[in-house]
């Protein structure tokens, strides 16, 4: 399991096997292409549905663009922490199941036969 602190000496000066860079360039790549096609629904696309998707699918590429950067030691979660819960680690991590849940919701509401 890859640790997300950047502040481990260990992890810091440690060079990533192929087990650990294979599935986060496979994370970025993927998300990378979702965005892209996000963006391009968005400027087609002005249904509240698809802009929550859209800002889902976004959401999910900074998030593996930033565990990125800390896995190469360029950025850290030890930022802002509320209790001993690291916020930034937690928004970054949650927002796009939340977008692509309210996204769901907005479309079933649109949609509702009666």
């Amino acid at each position: 399991v890859l640790e997300r602190s950047a502040a481990d000496p260990e992890r810091r000066h440690r060079i990533m096997s192929n087990a650990e860079v294979i599935p986060v360039l496979v994370r970025m790549g993927l998300s990378f292409f979702a965005a892209f096609g996000a963006i391009a629904v968005w400027s087609k696309s002005r249904d509240g549905a698809w802009i929550f998707m859209v800002l889902g699918a976004i959401f999910y590429f900074v998030d593996a663009l930033y565990e990125t950067l800390v896995i190469i030691a360029v950025a850290s979660y030890d930022l802002p922490i509320a209790e001993g819960v690291p916020l930034l680690e937690s928004v970054l991590t949650g927002l796009p199941p939340f977008f692509l849940a309210v996204g769901f919701l907005v479309f079933l509401i649109h949609h509702r036969r009666y």
